[in-house]
């Protein structure tokens, strides 16, 4: 081949390229777009905002200052703040390991080949297609601290006093975490459920042939093969649970004595409540940093060596 002819072929070869950029860029330039005014954008006017006293509304009479890192200090001095991070960190610490160890289980139970199988699966699903704003409508009455509400009555069966539940400071984070568990729990047992039949079914063969009881095979094959779905849910769980709003926006507003007052809750707080906004950019650049760190730890601690 000539070396005429080549330079033509790369030449096609190129312009061909070009083309399929230009094709790529125009395709993917209306999400481009969103990402960068819906979630870029917004990311860096936090930053800013958060070294500034800038207000929800503007008081011409107080314009926005440059504040250094007073709003920074404010979040870790702060009272009602340092009770947000930890009612967050208590929220996660009740509901990670328990949707892990429960969806596994569950998974385990509705992965046999057995008669009604299929319906025990969508009981299970069900919770999952309902959006938490009803849900916490539903087990607001659950939760009722009356004597009708249905869990004082379930107790007063068993001769136990009815609870306060959710206006109780020591009982109404655990409530909130329990009702989380049950509307998440279905999505991440389907999701634990898609790992286990990806196992090879020779493996469990060659378990029965030297001799593996049941759980030597759950610890032994089960839960190592399971381990990216495990890492999975762990990880996803971990920032679902830190970033925990609606529930406490509609059961408890906070309440009581701030025992369920959370990070993201307490930036709405901030932000549009109390109108401070570079308090809010300050917290919500903290709480971003939080989930970058947790996320890079469990990664960390997680992977393959």
């Amino acid at each position: 081949m000539s070396e005429a002819t080549l330079r033509k072929t790369a030449n096609r070869r190129s312009k061909l390229t070009r083309s399929q950029e230009r094709a790529a860029w125009a395709m993917s330039a209306p999400a481009m777009i969103l990402l960068f005014v819906f979630m870029i954008l917004p990311f860096f006017m936090s930053v800013f905002f958060s070294f500034t006293s800038r207000q929800l509304v503007v008081n011409p009479k107080r314009p926005t200052a440059f504040v250094g890192l007073t709003n920074y200090q404010k979040v870790f001095t702060d009272k009602v703040n340092r009770q947000a991070f930890l009612n967050t960190l208590e929220y996660t610490l009740i509901l990670v390991p328990s949707v892990m160890v429960l969806s596994t289980l569950l998974a385990l139970l509705v992965n046999r080949q057995a008669k009604g199988v299929t319906v025990f699966r969508l009981i299970y699903f069900s919770p999952q297609v309902v959006t938490m704003t009803v849900v916490t409508v539903i087990w607001s009455a659950f939760f009722s601290g009356m004597e009708d509400g249905l869990f004082n009555m379930i107790l007063r069966t068993f001769g136990i006093p009815a609870q306060k539940w959710l206006q109780d400071p020591k009982l109404a984070m655990p409530c909130i975490a329990v009702m989380s568990i049950w509307q998440c729990l279905g999505m991440q047992m389907i999701i634990v459920l898609g790992g286990l039949q990806f196992i090879p079914e020779e493996i469990y063969e060659a378990g029965t042939i030297d001799g593996c009881t049941s759980w030597q095979e759950l610890i032994y094959i089960t839960i190592p093969q399971l381990k990216n779905t495990l890492v999975y849910v762990f990880i996803s769980n971990t920032i679902y649970s830190l970033k925990m709003f609606t529930q406490v926006f509609m059961l408890t507003q906070g309440g009581p004595s701030n025992s369920t007052t959370t990070l993201v809750y307490q930036m709405y707080v901030e932000g549009f409540t109390n109108k401070r906004v570079g308090r809010t950019s300050a917290l919500a650049v903290v709480f971003f940093l939080i989930v970058l760190v947790i996320s890079q730890v469990q990664n960390r601690i997680t992977e393959d060596k």
